[in-house]
């Protein structure tokens, strides 16, 4: 991955430019200024302009702008806290985690770099602190943070072991749970999960029969407790769905199998005020979107096939859920075989009955993997870009969306 990144470009060399450091001078805008009514793509988030390389720890960047960015990068969580949104994800060059905040949805201040191999794959928060989870070589890490800028590495005995992956976190009670899988990201693997009281310390749930064969993609506070969602079978050739409950994040339930499951992988889940538990993901072959909800966790209803969630050549791939202001919000990527897809946002009252927000220019060559609530409106990230010149990317949607 590296190697094919740099030879995009002229060649990298030494620079003076500290790792994670950003241009001055950034344009500012408000969140007054910008359309009620539509959502808007941000100008304006900080990229680092070099990365250590983890073979020698020589700074150095890319040239060629602005055919090519200076740094790839990716956002893949975002959350809202105590001191505004804070957003991760990582850099593709060393593959090191990034982090970056905003305290209006609008502007983000890339706020440094993460050792490499640090791939950040999820961040939540409460009212004391924030807690991003993912990556650490072959094994997990979770880093927490007071203010959204600087970090702290938790060393936990719960983390310990490899291969291990983290992929999603939930407050819940005060405290956090995490969720991911033993195993790497080939062939076979079983579903882990982790329960802390404050984000600092750690215990993982011991392995049981109902987590063997699945990986965990999304957890949320619901049902009897906790729900956490995701897929049987080896990477190379996924089965259906599944579903766990808990009620203290120790013990972990399988939902037994039902034809609702099939053909079907769950990516995200979240509890929506008034309808329950809203899960997104599509069918195993990425064509589809599909949409599960239930009011207990044990028991799911499939909304009804509708051509918006894809067709005969566009393939659609839902990523990430969120309650709305009135609703549910849920997004993706739209992909009509051409050389990189557009973000997709649709938006439910009920979770069974959706519509797709407009398309527009704010969506071209872009996918949203990652939402939240902020206020009356939801900030999503992902990314912009591909195949070779990957940017971390923001939206603000409408006040109020989908109403």
């Amino acid at each position: 991955m590296l190697a094919l990144l740099v030879s995009a470009c002229a060649g990298p060399g030494p620079t003076g430019t500290p790792a994670g450091s950003v241009p001055s001078g950034t344009p500012t805008s408000s969140v007054a200024s910008l359309d009620p009514n539509t959502w808007i793509r941000s100008t304006n988030v900080e990229q680092p302009t070099g990365f250590m390389t983890a073979q020698t720890g020589v700074v150095i960047t890319r040239g060629c702008a602005p055919c090519h960015p200076a740094i790839d990068t990716l956002m893949t969580g975002v959350t809202n806290g105590p001191t505004g949104l804070v957003t991760v994800g990582w850099i593709l060059q060393d593959f090191s985690g990034a982090s970056w905040l905003s305290t209006d949805g609008s502007n983000w201040a890339f706020t440094g770099g993460f050792p490499t191999e640090t791939l950040l794959a999820a961040v939540a928060s409460n009212d004391q602190r924030y807690v991003a989870v993912g990556r650490d070589g072959d094994g997990v890490t979770a880093w927490t943070s007071t203010d959204g800028s600087a970090w702290q590495k938790v060393a936990s005995p719960a983390f310990a072991g490899s291969p291990l992956r983290l992929t999603s976190i939930t407050p819940w009670h005060g405290g956090f749970v995490a969720g991911g899988y033993k195993g790497n990201e080939f062939f076979s693997a079983d579903a882990a999960l982790w329960v802390s009281p404050d984000g600092l310390t750690w215990q993982r749930a011991d392995d049981s029969a109902d987590f063997h064969g699945a990986r965990v993609w999304g957890v949320a506070a619901g049902g009897p407790g906790l729900v956490a969602v995701g897929q049987t079978g080896p990477a190379d050739t996924p089965g259906p769905a599944v579903v766990w409950t808990s009620t203290d994040g120790l013990t972990w339930t399988r939902v037994p199998d039902d034809p609702v499951f099939h053909d079907g992988r769950m990516r995200a889940i979240a509890n929506i005020p008034s309808i329950g538990l809203v899960a997104v993901g599509e069918d195993l072959a990425g064509d589809t979107g599909i949409v599960w909800v239930s009011k207990d966790g044990r028991t799911w209803t499939r909304a009804p096939a509708d051509p918006i969630f894809g067709r005969p050549e566009i393939q659609v791939r839902i990523y990430t859920v969120t309650a709305g202001p009135t609703g549910v919000v849920a997004a993706g990527t739209l992909d009509a075989g051409v050389q990189y897809g557009e973000a997709a946002i649709w938006t439910s009252s009920d979770g069974l009955a959706w519509k797709r927000e407009p398309d527009g220019p704010a969506f071209l060559d872009t996918e949203v993997t990652a939402s939240t609530r902020w206020n009356d409106r939801i900030v999503a990230v992902g990314d912009r870009g591909a195949p070779d010149a990957y940017q971390a990317t923001a939206w603000l949607s409408p006040s109020g969306v989908g109403r």
